[in-house]
């Protein structure tokens, strides 16, 4: 008996430090993965105990255990099984539940130990059965034969499937419709009239933008189709490829090449806030992977504010100033991508500048979108 009861602590220690199962049904197949390594931690006493671990993170995660709590329940554990052991009963049965610390999310996690005994006085074979159940989800069953000198183990622990299906039903009761989340686009920008603006830098007309989305799934947790909204925050950045200097003559907003200097920069920036509302479908893989995702819907937004800026033989200066650019935005946009890789779209269908107060063009930002 007390062989079992190391037998059952170990599980529990396994249990504590974040361990489930790889597959298999027997004890030998458990313990025997080659993806697991084995820490026996020796007492004073001469008592051991042994943690099977998958990597340093479980390890670290044990610390956030009160071992001596545990130890202790432990103890009762093995008095209360000694007296069930010693008492008369012909069947017996005895349940223990391990309460650890709450986790992040608030949720309070348990292990349960349920120990039942039968000598049905045939042969003096005795059976016992160890369940150990983790959060009422994870199960690991113990069945012990004792005939005579001869015993055997039989460890019961739940298939790839089985845990498939268990964490299948922890997505469901964790279901949200609504979640907020966050992503970053990268990208460059673009006049759609290139003969009556300026050349432009590709690389150093970077576009960026950070945004908060409300992201609701509509038609079922199975459903591919999302409405996303939100607010985005964005920067435009149009580096001029020539020695360019922005101004303003009699209200309208005008592109002089500088004569005689040579610019190590010269660009026009200007920021807005976007309200998009975008349809979204997107697809799972088989493996329950990101798949393939498409998306389009309009925005609008306003602009913030805007500057010129040179630079000189290492000298900057800045000119905060509207330059006559359209305060009121509005567009589409769209997205594509597979798996982790989505790339974005985004066309200004208004013109950059106030009617006859500048070139007549808009503005396309293309580019990759991060999700964090």
């Amino acid at each position: 008996m007390k062989r079992i009861l190391l037998l059952v602590m170990a599980i529990v220690m396994a249990a504590a430090t974040g361990v489930s199962a790889k597959g298999g049904s027997t004890l030998q197949q458990r313990l025997g993965s080659p993806d697991q390594d084995t820490i026996v931690v020796k007492m004073a006493n001469g008592a051991k105990m042994i943690l099977h671990l998958q990597n340093i993170q479980q390890l670290q995660a044990f610390q956030n255990y009160s071992l001596d709590s545990l130890m202790r329940e432990l103890n009762k554990y093995v008095e209360r099984v000694d007296n069930m052991e010693n008492s008369n009963q012909e069947s017996k049965e005895m349940t223990v539940t391990f309460n650890k610390a709450k986790a992040e999310d608030g949720k309070e996690e348990q292990v349960t130990i349920t120990v039942q005994e039968e000598d049905p006085q045939t042969g003096g074979v005795t059976k016992e059965t160890h369940e150990v159940v983790i959060n009422k989800s994870f199960k690991i069953k113990v069945d012990v034969e004792e005939d005579g000198e001869n015993t055997r183990v039989n460890v019961d622990m739940p298939s790839k499937q089985e845990r498939d299906s268990i964490r299948h039903v922890k997505e469901i009761e964790d279901y949200k419709s609504t979640r907020w989340g966050f992503d970053i686009d990268l990208g460059f920008n673009t006049f759609t009239d290139i003969d009556n603006t300026p050349d432009l830098k590709a690389w150093g007309s970077r576009y960026v933008s950070l945004n908060w989305r409300l992201r609701s799934q509509i038609g079922g947790r199975t459903s591919p189709f999302y409405l996303l909204s939100g607010l985005e925050f964005a920067f435009n950045n149009y580096m001029f490829e020539d020695d360019i200097i922005v101004r303003d003559v009699d209200g309208v907003t005008v592109f002089e090449e500088a004569e005689e200097l040579s610019f190590e920069k010269s660009k026009l920036t200007h920021s807005s806030v976007n309200v998009p509302l975008m349809a979204l479908l997107e697809f799972k893989r088989e493996n329950g992977k990101d798949g393939f995702t498409i998306g389009a819907g309009p925005f609008v937004g306003y602009r913030l504010g805007s500057h010129s800026k040179i630079k000189l033989n290492g000298d900057k200066e800045k000119d905060r100033d509207s330059f006559n650019l359209s305060d009121m935005q509005y567009g589409a946009e769209g997205v594509i991508g597979y798996g982790g890789v989505t790339l974005f779209g985004k066309y200004n269908m208004n013109d950059l500048f106030k009617d006859n107060r500048g070139p007549e063009t808009s503005v396309v930002s293309f580019g990759l979108r991060l999700f964090l």
